[in-house]
């Protein structure tokens, strides 16, 4: 159906044109802001900016990515997907290191912050969609890497209508399947279900409030430094 992966984005992008927001967005009573980095402060402890501190979002993912290249376990122009990207800050610190990776984003809010432009200027590419769309459809090959932070974590906050009740496991499944590592900020009973699902997970340092980052995999794991 799809011939590569900007095909079958474009192809969820399509599928949201036409759609009311409102019947498909999860946290409405989050608040959408300029930036959101703010919020990461509070969350974290630092920005998603600073790659200086060794427990930012980006710095960890990035160290991560690092040991992946080197176990040979992805190419130097490995594709991510980040979903949902926010204010596409993490893609943006991913897509400056590594500048053959292709990087994509996918947010239903796709142009309110200020920081998708600078992303875009970067090569990043961010579409407009529906996690409701993604878990439904099955991309041409697994992505490389797979990204979903603190919207992992907070599956409990979503306001999940009656039909969308099993997205959080169909998010499981379709990582499982379409993504050969996903890095998540999950809590500990997050990752409890994630092994007996039959995840492999490796911790990956702090991820929002409580939570941890983990990366996930079906099939290896490169060996980490504090294993």
């Amino acid at each position: 159906m799809f011939r590569d992966h900007i095909a079958y984005l474009s192809h969820l992008e399509a599928m949201a044109l036409n759609e009311d927001l409102a019947q498909y967005y999860l946290w409405p009573r989050t608040p959408i802001r300029a930036t959101l980095q703010e919020e990461i402060i509070r969350c974290v402890g630092v920005s998603d900016f600073d790659l200086s501190q060794e427990h930012s979002r980006p710095s960890q993912i990035i160290r991560f990515i690092w040991r992946l290249l080197r176990a040979d376990l992805i190419g130097g122009n490995f594709s991510v997907l980040d979903l949902p990207c926010g204010d596409a800050v993490v893609l943006w610190q991913v897509k400056k290191t590594f500048e053959l990776a292709n990087c994509y984003g996918l947010d239903c809010n796709k142009g309110v912050y200020e920081t998708h432009e600078m992303a875009q200027r970067e090569g990043v590419v961010l579409y407009r969609a529906f996690l409701q769309h993604v878990f439904s459809f099955e991309p041409p090959e697994p992505f490389d890497l797979a990204i979903m932070l603190n919207t992992y974590r907070g599956w409990r906050s979503a306001d999940l209508r009656q039909h969308e009740q099993n997205l959080p496991e169909l998010a499981n499944y379709w990582f499982g399947k379409n993504a050969r590592f996903t890095i998540l900020t999950a809590t500990d009973v997050q990752v409890d279900h994630l092994h007996n699902l039959g995840f492999l997970t490796a911790e990956l340092g702090k991820g929002e409030h409580d939570s941890k980052m983990i990366c996930i995999s079906r099939s290896c794991l490169p060996e980490l430094e504090n294993s």
